[in-house]
C-alpha cells in the first residue's frame, strides 16, 4: 500500500467516530452554537440536553421586554445541567406544591430537549411542556417532568421556563408606550416554538408535528397560545392538563394597567411616564418578588389586541386560527391538592363564596349540592370550584373544538394517585401519612403518569398505576404523533361528542362513558352561557 492510500485509511478511521456520534443526535449545532447531549439516566436510546438558552437573558434593559435572541457562542458547550429557574417567591414546605430552595434568576430563559432520536433526520413528533404554577411559579426542569419515559416512545419532548409573575405578566401604560407587544411570559413560550421551528430538526424533530401540552396554568397557556394568531403554523395539536382559560374573561388591556400601576405605587413609584420603567428596571428582582406578596401578581394575560385579540371562547368558537386537534381534562377532586391545607369553613362562608362565584344563581347551586354541603361545607366547596372551573372549562374547551368541525378528545382523571411534592419528591413525608392516596384525583396528581415517570417521584405506587402511566403516556405520544391518542393493544378513545358526552375515564380501569360530572356540568354550562 503507497503512502498516499494509507493517509486516506488513517484519515477515513479517524472520522468514524464523529460520523458515529452525529449519528446518535449526541451532538448538535443549534442557531447560536454547539450543544453535547448526555445519555439519559431513565431510558435507553434517549439523549438528554439540558440548559440550552432560547433566548438572551432578560436582564436591565431587556427586563420586561419581548425575548431577544440568544448570544452566540464558539466551541461546544455541555448541556448537562438545567438553567435556573425564573424569579419566584418560596413557599411553604407544608404544601404538596412546595418548591424548596430553587436557584432563581432573570437569566431564566432556557429548555430542555430529551430525544429518542437515533439520526437528526428522524422526523419525530414533538412534544413542548409548559408548566403550571399560575404563571408565578415553578419551572421547567423538576424531575418529574424528565422527558426521557415519553422521547423513548419515539418523540423529542421539550420542557421549557418562561419569565413569571410581575416580571413575566406585568401590564404598565409605560409598557404600552414603549411597545404594545410586552405580554413577556407568553412571547417567552412563543419564542420557544420559534426555536423549535428552526433548530428541533437537529434533534430529530419534525417541526411540522409540534404539540404543546401544559398543565393548570401551563394548560390555559397553552390554550391562550392555540387562541393567538401569532401561533398559526407553529402549533399542530394541544393537550390541555386542568386548564381554565376557556372559561376565562381575561383581564382587558386597560384594566391591566391599573393592576400594573398599583403593582408600581407598591414598590414606591408612581407615574406611567418612561421614568417608571426605568426606575423599576432598576430594582433587584427580589425586591420585585417581595411585592408580589403584598400587591398581587402584577398582572396575567391579557386581552392585548397582539398576543390574544379576544377571549378565549370567543377566538376558538369563531376557528379563525389554529384548526387543530385537542386533547384535555381535568381531575376529578382537583381542589382537594389546591385547598389541602385550607380549614373547614362555615356554611356563611360557603354562601358568600356561591354569591361571588354563582350571582343570582347562587342558591340553584346551593340546592344541588345539599349532601356535600351537609358533610362539609369546605369539601362542597372544593367540589363545585372544581366542576365549575378545570373540569369544566376542559368540557367547554372540547365542545367549542368540535363545534367548528375539528377532533377533540376529553378525558376525566379519577386515579387516586399516592399524594407527593410536585418540586421535591425527596420530602415524601406528606402531613405524616407518608404518600398516601388521601386527596382523591387531586390537582397535578396525573403528571407523573403522563410523563411515565413513576418511577422518579412519588412513593406507594402499584401495578394498576404503572399499568394506567403505559397508557397515559402511550395516548399523550400518540396523539403528537398523529393527532389521535388511539393506537394498537389501547382502550378506543372516542372523538369528544357534546350530544353523548362521551369522554375517556382514566383510572385503573381504562374506559369510555357519559361523563361522570355531566348533570353538574350542563347546570353550570348553561349558567355560564346565560350571563356571558
Amino acid at each position: 500500500m503507497s503512502v498516499k492510500k494509507r493517509i486516506i485509511l488513517i484519515a477515513c478511521l479517524v472520522l468514524l467516530p464523529i460520523q458515529f456520534v452525529s449519528s446518535e443526535v449526541s451532538q448538535v449545532a443549534t442557531e447560536v452554537g454547539t450543544y453535547q447531549g448526555h445519555s439519559s439516566q431513565h431510558a435507553d436510546g434517549v439523549t438528554a440536553f439540558q440548559g440550552i438558552a432560547f433566548a438572551a437573558a432578560p436582564v436591565r434593559d431587556l427586563r420586561w421586554k419581548p425575548p431577544a435572541p440568544a448570544i452566540p457562542f464558539a466551541g461546544v458547550r455541555q448541556a448537562d445541567r438545567v438553567g435556573p429557574a425564573c424569579w419566584q417567591a418560596r413557599n411553604s414546605d407544608a404544601s404538596l406544591y412546595a418548591r424548596g430552595n430553587l436557584n432563581r434568576s432573570e437569566d431564566c430563559l432556557y429548555l430542555n430537549v430529551f430525544t429518542g432520536a437515533s439520526n437528526a433526520g428522524d422526523n419525530v413528533p414533538v412534544m413542548v411542556w409548559f408548566h403550571g404554577g399560575g404563571n408565578t411559579a415553578g419551572h421547567g426542569g423538576p424531575l418529574i417532568f424528565d422527558g426521557s419515559n415519553l422521547a423513548e416512545r419515539g418523540a423529542v419532548i421539550v420542557t421549557a421556563n418562561y419569565r413569571l409573575g410581575a416580571m413575566g405578566f406585568l401590564a404598565h401604560p409605560a409598557l404600552t408606550s414603549e411597545s404594545e407587544q410586552n405580554t413577556s411570559g407568553i412571547l417567552d413560550q412563543l419564542e420557544v416554538l420559534e426555536w423549535i421551528q428552526n433548530n428541533i430538526e437537529g434533534f430529530g424533530g419534525d417541526p411540522d408535528r409540534v404539540t404543546i401540552f401544559g398543565q393548570s396554568a401551563g394548560g390555559t397557556d397553552v390554550c391562550i397560545l392555540m387562541s393567538s394568531p401569532l401561533a398559526e403554523g407553529l402549533v399542530h395539536g394541544v393537550i390541555g392538563q386542568s386548564p381554565g382559560c376557556v372559561k376565562s374573561s381575561n383581564t382587558l388591556a386597560e384594566q391591566g394597567h391599573l393592576a400594573g400601576e398599583r403593582f408600581a405605587g407598591a414598590l414606591g413609584i408612581t407615574g406611567t411616564g418612561e421614568s417608571s420603567i426605568e426606575a423599576m428596571r432598576e430594582m433587584p428582582p427580589q425586591q420585585i418578588v417581595a411585592a408580589m406578596s403584598t400587591a398581587g401578581s402584577g398582572g396575567g394575560p391579557v386581552i392585548d389586541g397582539y398576543v390574544l385579540p379576544g377571549r378565549p371562547y370567543d377566538l376558538l368558537e369563531s376557528g379563525q386560527q389554529n384548526r387543530i386537534p385537542v386533547m384535555v381534562g381535568g381531575l376529578a377532586d382537583e381542589y382537594f391538592g389546591l385547598q389541602h391545607l385550607s380549614p373547614e369553613i362555615s356554611e356563611s362562608d360557603l354562601d358568600s363564596y356561591l354569591e361571588r362565584a354563582f350571582g343570582e344563581n347562587a342558591a340553584e347551586i346551593k340546592a344541588a349540592y345539599a349532601d356535600e354541603i351537609a358533610d362539609s361545607p369546605l369539601d362542597a366547596q372544593k367540589i363545585i370550584s372544581g366542576d365549575n372551573g378545570f373540569i369544566l372549562s376542559s368540557r367547554m374547551w372540547g365542545r367549542l373544538v368540535e363545534d367548528r368541525g375539528d377532533d377533540a378528545y376529553v378525558y376525566y382523571f379519577s386515579r387516586k394517585p399516592p399524594v407527593f411534592r410536585l418540586y421535591v419528591p425527596e420530602m415524601t413525608d406528606l402531613n405524616n401519612d407518608g404518600g398516601q392516596r388521601t386527596l382523591g384525583a387531586y390537582h397535578s396528581g396525573e403528571l407523573a403518569y403522563v410523563f411515565d415517570n413513576l418511577d422518579l417521584v412519588g412513593v406507594g405506587w402499584d401495578a394498576d398505576d404503572r399499568a394506567l402511566s403505559e397508557t397515559v403516556a402511550d395516548y399523550w405520544v400518540n396523539f403528537a404523533r398523529s393527532g389521535n391518542p388511539n393506537g394498537p393493544g389501547l382502550p378506543e378513545w372516542p372523538t369528544f361528542d357534546a350530544a353523548t358526552d362521551t369522554v375517556q375515564i382514566l383510572d385503573a380501569e381504562v374506559r369510555s362513558a357519559v361523563h361522570p360530572r355531566k348533570a353538574e356540568l350542563d347546570r353550570m354550562e348553561r349558567i355560564f352561557l346565560e350571563n356571558r
